[in-house]
């Protein structure tokens, strides 16, 4: 009887100390969750500057498709002045058929700016985004080049 007491004991201390060692304590789960929580803040901050980066790339793609209307349209009719503004692509007179589908605007949804003739350099008119804070003339106004203009 007391080799089987013996038995039984050691098979309790062996299920207790198995049970011990399955789990783990509450400070190694909370540095598992803090590295989590580290990795997850880099990853967000990374996924939102190529957000940032694909809409001025996406709203250069439509300044150069402007700039490409603005040139066919000026076979047919010369460039559009100042007050003619952009709407003449999307509703010419006479008839004719539109240079665009609808009026321009930039990835933050502002309206594209033209300027006949340009504010610098020699060409003949300019298109310009007002870019992310939506002002214009400021250092993150998008141009369809990738030069920064000052």
């Amino acid at each position: 009887m007391l080799n089987r007491n013996s038995t039984l004991r050691a098979r309790a201390q062996r299920a207790r100390n198995r049970a011990r060692t399955k789990g783990m304590t509450l400070l190694e789960i909370m540095i598992v969750v803090a590295i989590l929580g580290l990795l997850a803040s880099v990853i967000v901050v990374a996924v939102m500057n190529q957000f940032d980066n694909a809409k001025v790339s996406t709203t250069r793609l439509k300044l150069k498709s402007v700039e490409n209307a603005l040139r066919q349209y000026s076979i047919d009719n010369g460039y559009p002045s100042q007050n003619e503004g952009l709407g003449v692509l999307t509703n010419p007179p006479g008839g004719e058929k539109p240079y665009l589908k609808e009026k321009p605007k930039d990835a933050w949804n502002n309206d594209v700016l033209y300027f006949n003739p340009a504010r610098k350099g020699k060409n003949a008119f300019e298109v310009v985004s007002k870019g992310p804070d939506g002002k214009e003339g400021t250092e993150d106004d998008i141009h369809p080049d990738k030069k920064k203009r000052k």
